[in-house]
């Protein structure tokens, strides 16, 4: 099976069909709960970028570890390799209260979970 997420020369490259087939996994085929698994993906993924910005904007690292750890996991389902090491960098970063970092990974954690996000709701067409 291909990892759902694909690196390309210009960053990252989410292939739908890719996506698609993980979630049929995860779904056993059923096409009812492969809808469901990509609607609640969708959403757990919009939560969690809001709870990790609000533990920022708080100062809440303990927060903000937690959410991170929690992306990390939804992204893992999909094999999304470089996004769930990034979510595990910015965990690591806000664990260690390193500001500078967490300053730095969010915008760029939040930007591809919003690209993988649109891609799956193409999923729900």
């Amino acid at each position: 099976m291909m990892p759902a997420c694909m690196r390309t020369a210009f960053g990252f490259l989410v292939k739908a069909n890719a996506l698609q087939e993980r979630i049929d996994v995860l779904a056993l085929g059923d096409r009812a709960v492969a809808q469901d698994v990509t609607s609640t993906l969708i959403d757990t993924n919009h939560a969690t970028l809001r709870d990790m910005t609000t533990a920022r904007d708080n100062t809440d690292w303990d927060g903000l570890g937690r959410a991170a750890h929690r992306l990390a996991g939804s992204l893992s389902l999909l094999q999304c390799r470089r996004e769930v090491a990034l979510a595990m960098r910015l965990e690591r970063a806000a664990l260690e209260h390193d500001a500078p970092t967490v300053a730095t990974l969010l915008p760029v954690v939040t930007k591809a979970v919003a690209h993988l996000n649109e891609q799956l709701g193409v999923l729900l067409v």
